[in-house]
């Protein structure tokens, strides 16, 4: 599935000058006009809708890990790939979000001389960049892998859909726990639901580790929720909408008034409007420079 959009290179960046969220694009102008131009564009975003964005926020259920022994007697938690693939088609829908190889599968030789008895040691595994689309947010790429158990026609089968399987899990770790992100790692999951430590350690809709949205430089007061409203108006007006059209967006988008968004809602219109007129850029620069 390819991820509709013609004017990134393969990073993710944008090309030519890029709006950040404080202000001018990276060289200093937007060209032309000051207005970017939109043609054929009748929203502010291409955002993740509320609903999908208020699922990621939810807490992991314990339910769908799985455990495993691993190195040192440890036992590892992880998801299957079939629950990974449910949990994406319940957040964001059968027809919202598709994965394909972003390169090569590739067989892997591995050399390991035992410590021991100096014996050269070889084993083989497949490696598989795997992307992940989803509608409203920029394509997301991971590395997968899986080691070959066997040295037969099914071995090699097997490892290498393992690691198909396995870079599609890594891609969807990206969009936050309800994929296991807090899996990964030495440390415990921070955002499983029931863990039975009460509120320690969880992460509360990404205010932080302390948990206080009005401390430290992660303060969400008057003075910054005025900031992001007026970014996200002077965005509107870049891509040639006046603030009662920015206002309407916003209502459309949220069922809310611009007002009344707390800055955790209101932080990622933002992002997705400055990526919208970044993409404008883009185009133009291309159009320009053709």
């Amino acid at each position: 599935m390819g991820n509709g959009n013609n004017n990134q290179n393969g990073n993710g960046h944008h090309p030519n000058g890029s709006v950040n969220l404080n202000g001018n694009d990276q060289n200093g102008h937007h060209g032309g006009n000051g207005v970017a131009d939109i043609t054929g564009h009748d929203l502010l975003w291409d955002g993740l809708p509320p609903a999908v964005v208020s699922a990621l926020e939810q807490p992991l259920d314990p339910a769908l890990v799985s455990r495993r022994d691993g190195r040192g007697n440890r036992q590892y938690e992880y998801i299957e790939g079939h629950t990974v693939i449910d949990q994406a088609n319940r957040i964001f829908g059968y027809g919202g979000w598709g994965y394909d190889l972003a390169g090569d599968v590739s067989l892997r030789r591995i050399e390991k001389v035992d410590v021991r008895t100096g014996e050269l040691k070889v084993n083989y595994a497949y490696s598989a960049p795997v992307r992940v689309s989803v509608v409203g947010a920029p394509p997301r790429t991971d590395i997968g892998f899986h080691i070959v158990a066997e040295d037969t026609p099914e071995g090699h089968e097997t490892a290498a859909k393992g690691a198909v399987t396995d870079g599609l899990k890594r891609a969807l770790r990206s969009f936050g726990d309800r994929f296991g992100n807090g899996l990964y790692g030495d440390q415990p999951p921070t955002n499983v639901r029931g863990n039975g430590n009460g509120n320690s350690g969880h992460r509360s809709n990404g205010q932080g580790n302390n948990g206080n949205a009005n401390s430290g430089n992660g303060r969400r007061d008057g003075s910054y929720l005025q900031q992001l409203r007026g970014r996200l108006i002077d965005l509107g007006a870049k891509q040639g909408y006046d603030e009662d059209r920015v206002r309407e967006a916003v209502k459309k988008q949220t069922s809310r008034d611009l007002d009344d968004l707390p800055a955790r809602d209101l932080k990622p219109l933002v992002e997705n409007a400055a990526r919208k007129v970044n993409e404008a850029i883009a185009a133009e620069g291309g159009n320009g420079n053709g």
